[in-house]
């Protein structure tokens, strides 16, 4: 059980509603938002929540990571809603995360998870877009990009790409020693089917003991919130097993650095942190080179949850980048 605990720990890469209450003496922020739902092209449901007016100047959407949920966003949500109140702010689970439907069969791809995006852009968004993604949730952004090059510069305003990698996933090792992260990496397999199994059966999640130093960086007295590390660690455990390994067998085919010239004409930022044991910061610096013209911000001591570990930077950063749409004047919206 440790074995397949720390295997499965180390694969973790990648109508209105009042809806989370903040915990006392919580940074976390009490959201109200509009639940809504998208339809993928392969009938699939996302889980969407929008933030803002209904008749807005354009939209920020925001896509997770692996594992993950929408819910990790919501500190930027709140800072982006407060910096411009006059934008959309779309958050959504991805398939077969948080409470999105499960991915069908052969479905948990990043190929698939471009198109879905596409879907929340066409079904939940007003405007001018301006997307942002995390780890799982950049790829996610590159992916929308290779399929549909003609919506940047037209619908795509700016991207932001946060604790993400363009390549090369298949050799991170972790943090760890290469052996003992080559030892874990043949384990994952039978780790993550030992896991189907066990949800299947109904038992409780095992305990996650690495997962925390795995998502988290020293933070150099810095780092994250304790309720976000603890809202993080809540969310990964209530994910599914099927999740956790349907999707595990896509990162090593991603391979979208080629991909990204076509965001060459809209402004780019590139956001990570030292310690990110992940989608390491090297790989992030792959991504700048790819893209010149990109800003990239590198924080020290920051984990794989950067915009948890410095929350407040990485808003200021999406907000810079949501300058890409200009408010919308009284006269320009009577007209």
């Amino acid at each position: 059980m440790r074995a397949a605990s720390l295997a499965v720990a180390a694969a973790a890469a990648g109508v209105a509603v009042a809806r989370r209450r903040r915990s006392p003496g919580s940074v976390w922020p009490a959201l109200s938002a509009r639940d809504a739902s998208v339809t993928a092209e392969d009938g699939t449901v996302l889980h969407v929540e929008v933030s803002g007016p209904d008749d807005p100047s354009g939209t920020v959407v925001l896509a997770h990571g692996y594992v993950l949920s929408n819910r990790l966003w919501d500190l930027q949500v709140a800072a982006l809603t407060e910096a411009r109140p006059d934008l959309r702010v779309v958050t959504y689970d991805q398939r077969g995360h948080g409470r999105s439907d499960r991915a069908p069969n052969g479905s948990a791809t990043i190929d698939q998870l471009g198109r879905d995006l596409r879907a929340v852009i066409d079904q939940a968004a007003t405007g001018p877009v301006v997307v942002a993604g995390h780890s799982m949730g950049g790829m996610t952004l590159m992916s929308y990009v290779e399929q549909y090059p003609h919506d940047v510069g037209t619908r795509l305003l700016a991207a932001g790409l946060v604790a993400t990698s363009g390549g090369g996933l298949a050799e991170v090792a972790w943090g760890l020693p290469p052996r003992l992260a080559d030892t874990i990496r043949k384990a994952l397999p039978g780790a993550m089917e030992h896991g189907r199994r066990w949800e299947d059966a109904g038992r409780k999640p095992l305990p996650q003991p690495f997962l925390r130093p795995l998502l988290f960086g020293r933070g150099h007295r810095r780092g994250a919130d304790p309720t976000a590390v603890r809202t993080t660690l809540e969310v990964y455990a209530s994910n599914s097993a099927h999740t956790v390994a349907d999707f595990f067998a896509t990162f090593p085919q991603h391979d979208r650095l080629a991909a990204l010239s076509v965001l060459s004409t809209v402004p780019v930022t590139i956001l990570v942190g030292t310690e990110d044991r992940i989608c390491p910061v090297a790989h992030s610096r792959a991504l700048a080179a790819a893209l010149p013209h990109a800003r990239l911000r590198v924080y020290p001591g920051a984990g794989h949850m950067v915009q948890l570990e410095r929350a407040a930077e990485v808003s200021a950063e999406l907000a810079s980048l949501a300058a890409a749409i200009e408010p919308r004047t009284a006269a320009r919206r009577a007209g």
